[in-house]
Formats: C-alpha cells, sequence, structure tokens
C-alpha cells in the first residue's frame, strides 16, 4: 500500500477550514446585527458566540472525509487566531465584543476550545471510527455548555454544591444542560446522521446525561476537558 502524501491531509484540512469559514463569518454578521437590535445581556453574546463555535465544529467533523483534516483544521485554526486576538488584546473594542471575564481569558479559552475539539474528533472519530459520536459530543457538550449559563444564569436558585463545582452550579442550570443537550443531540444524530430514533434518543439521553452530571462536579478551570470526555465515552459506549 503506498503512502499517502503529506499534501492530501493538508488539501483536506485546507477544505475543513473553508467550510469553516463559510459557516462561521454568516454566523458572525447575524450574531452582531442581533446584537445592534436587541442588544442582549453581555452573558448572552457570549454563549451565542460560543454556540457558533461549538455547532461549526460538529458539521465540520461530520462533514469531513477523514478524521486528520479536522482535527489538523481546528489546530491551525486556533494557531491562526491566538497571536491575532493578542494583539487586539487590551482595547476596548476587543473586551466589549468577546465579553471577556479577565485578561487573556478569551484567547486561552479558544485555544483550548479548538484543541479539545480536535482530541475529540481524533480520538472518536480516528481512535474508534466512530464520525457521529465525536461529532455528536461536540453538540452536546456545546448545546448544553451554553443552556446551563442561559437559564443558570437568570433562573438558577437551587445551589448544588457536589463534587468540585465549589456550589456555583444550579439545578435550573444543570437541567437546562441536560435538556438542550438531549434534544439537539436527538434531533442531530437523527436528522444528520440518519440513524434511527430508537437509537438516536438513548445515546443523546445517556450523551447528554453524562454531560451534565461532569459539567455539575468539575471544576470550572477543567470542565473544558472533563465534559467533552465524558460525553464521547457515553456516545461511543450508546452508538456502538
Amino acid at each position: 500500500m503506498s503512502e499517502v502524501p503529506l499534501s492530501f491531509y493538508l488539501k483536506a484540512a485546507l477544505g475543513c477550514m473553508d467550510s469553516l469559514g463559510r459557516y462561521i463569518l454568516p454566523c458572525l454578521a447575524a450574531l452582531l446585527a442581533a446584537r445592534a437590535l436587541l442588544k442582549p445581556k453581555p452573558y448572552v453574546f457570549r454563549k451565542l458566540l460560543h454556540m457558533v463555535a461549538f455547532s461549526s465544529a460538529c458539521l465540520t467533523i461530520l462533514a469531513a472525509e477523514i478524521w486528520q483534516a479536522p482535527a489538523l483544521c481546528f489546530m491551525a485554526v486556533a494557531l491562526l487566531i491566538y497571536p491575532i486576538l493578542a494583539a487586539f488584546e487590551g482595547s476596548r473594542r476587543y473586551t466589549d465584543f468577546f465579553v471577556e471575564k479577565e485578561p487573556g481569558e478569551v484567547k486561552l479559552s479558544l485555544l483550548l476550545l479548538f484543541f479539545t475539539v480536535a482530541a475529540v474528533s481524533a480520538a472518536g472519530w480516528g481512535l474508534f471510527g466512530h464520525r457521529e459520536a465525536a461529532a455528536g459530543a461536540v453538540l452536546i457538550w456545546g448545546t448544553g455548555d451554553a443552556a446551563a449559563a442561559l437559564v443558570g444564569i437568570p433562573f438558577g436558585r437551587h445551589r448544588l454544591n457536589i463534587g468540585f463545582s465549589g456550589g456555583k452550579k444550579t439545578l435550573e442550570g444543570t437541567l437546562a444542560d441536560f435538556a438542550a443537550g438531549l434534544a439537539f443531540g436527538a434531533a442531530f444524530f437523527t436528522l444528520f446522521c440518519g440513524i434511527e430514533p430508537g437509537r438516536a434518543l438513548p445515546a443523546a439521553l445517556i450523551g447528554a446525561a453524562a454531560g451534565a452530571f461532569t459539567e455539575l462536579i468539575s471544576p470550572s478551570e477543567y470542565d473544558t476537558a472533563t465534559v467533552p470526555a465524558a460525553v464521547l465515552a457515553a456516545l461511543l459506549s450508546a452508538l456502538r
């Protein structure tokens, strides 16, 4: 068997970057327009930005032909974005746009996010041969995380001091995390992956439960790694 040239993988990764850009740029334009017209609260806009990143990563994995393409794509995007963000960091417009919590937080979060997505793609698809599980793990993780904040911040009343979360998580946010992961996961597996509902719904249920529970017990500084790992493991088991 002849060795696959490096140019083949680079070309595939560039194709993924092109698809990623075609999805992200119109979404960002729509978000900016909505922000100007509707003036949502900063944390709402921040989580909508996260949703664009997660959903674009999910669809990029699903559309790729080989697992190396999205993995290389996400790592390259992270390495390209980091110096650009570092150059503009500190300006008022930068802080306002990204709703930065503390200096350096945004660029480090994006770096960790894209490298984690690359790892999920490589592990779920490259190691275990299940592209749908890799893509679904990213989507369930992302939608659950966004829903937890969008519900937990304004409506969270019941603090849950479980695991290592330090009492920062709420029952309302955790339930929203689970519900969003279940709904989006089931819809994704059924509509985009062609998995029959009898398998799609239980898989989404198990994945969403694993994500919500791991999010609840994990320290905030580590949940970007622990939650996708738990969701991916659950989906690989459920969709085997």
